[in-house]
């Protein structure tokens, strides 16, 4: 028995040789490399440059910047306006869809389409309706007497205009999680609450909403987490622009190595953006570990 398990052990080993080599090429030496690149002055127009060490400078620059600090601010306010309304929505939209109504398997299947597109067509399909002149948006917003509104162009509308696609996109993920969990609920509660004489707000609020909290957190931490390295939909509809209205982490990340070509800085950047990261995770622990005390 003891050859047979030593045997095993071996041939565990062989088989997980290919997968351990393919997670280091993929992800392990690209990251032990950002972080040796972001301690260094490297200028990707200039590669054969030899690359000089500069310490700490990259995080200094990167800290005590006020575009950094912009794009941070800008960031927070993406996800603040649609992880709020996702969670309403989504919340919302699986109350309905577990209802036992005609044609309820089809409506749950339509609304998940969204997700399953790839964040660069959800832009291409949204530049479509907020094209200024042409697009469908305005085009039925006349019918209502609204007048053209500068989805894309203007300061006002611009971050607004990419929170509406997020929010068309990712609500779905909401609705599917919470559908999940509604339809897993135990029925007695609500047996018990009916026959006090509850309302079904009240029924919703003190019933339905604290049982759903531990899976309400965990889909909004999800999302807040995918909304921080938000890019695609921003670069296809805007770029950033205009001006720096919607310079969110990501984009700041990418104009800094790809665009002014200072790696070392974009490399730095990105190990700032997974500190702030590890800290909503933690955070996120925490307060899961809080709960399940309390």
């Amino acid at each position: 028995m003891a050859y047979i398990r030593k045997r095993n052990k071996k041939i565990f080993g062989i088989f997980l040789v290919p997968a351990m080599l393919v997670l280091f090429l993929t992800t392990i030496y690209p990251m032990l490399y950002a972080g040796y690149l972001s301690f260094r002055s490297y200028d990707l127009a200039k590669p054969f440059v030899p690359r000089v060490f500069v310490g700490w400078s990259n995080y200094r620059e990167i800290l005590t910047s006020s575009e950094f600090l912009h794009t941070l601010i800008v960031t927070a306010k993406l996800m603040a306006m649609t992880l709020s309304v996702q969670l309403v929505l989504g919340v919302g939209i699986a109350l309905l869809v577990t209802q036992k109504l005609p044609g309820m398997g089809v409506a749950r299947t339509l609304l998940l389409v969204p997700m399953m597109i790839s964040p660069v067509i959800v832009g291409l399909v949204w530049l479509f309706l907020y094209f200024p002149e042409l697009g469908y948006l305005n085009y039925f917003l006349s019918f209502l007497g609204v007048g053209a509104i500068p989805w894309i162009t203007s300061t006002n509308w611009a971050l607004w205009a990419i929170a509406i696609a997020d929010i068309w996109q990712w609500t779905p993920f909401v609705m599917m999680g919470t559908a999940a969990a509604v339809q897993s609920l135990s029925p007695e509660p609500y047996e018990a609450a009916m026959i006090d004489g509850n309302s079904r707000w009240d029924v919703f609020t003190r019933v339905t909403l604290p049982q759903l909290k531990p899976v309400l957190v965990s889909l909004m931490f999800l999302r807040a987490i995918d909304a921080f390295k938000i890019y695609d939909i921003i670069f296809v509809l805007t770029k950033g622009g205009p001006g720096d209205t919607t310079e969110v982490l990501s984009l700041f990340i990418y104009r800094q190595s790809f665009t002014f070509w200072r790696m070392g800085v974009g490399a730095a950047a990105s190990f700032v953006s997974l500190v702030i990261i590890v800290v909503l995770i933690t955070l996120f622990f925490k307060s899961l570990n809080r709960d399940d005390y309390a």
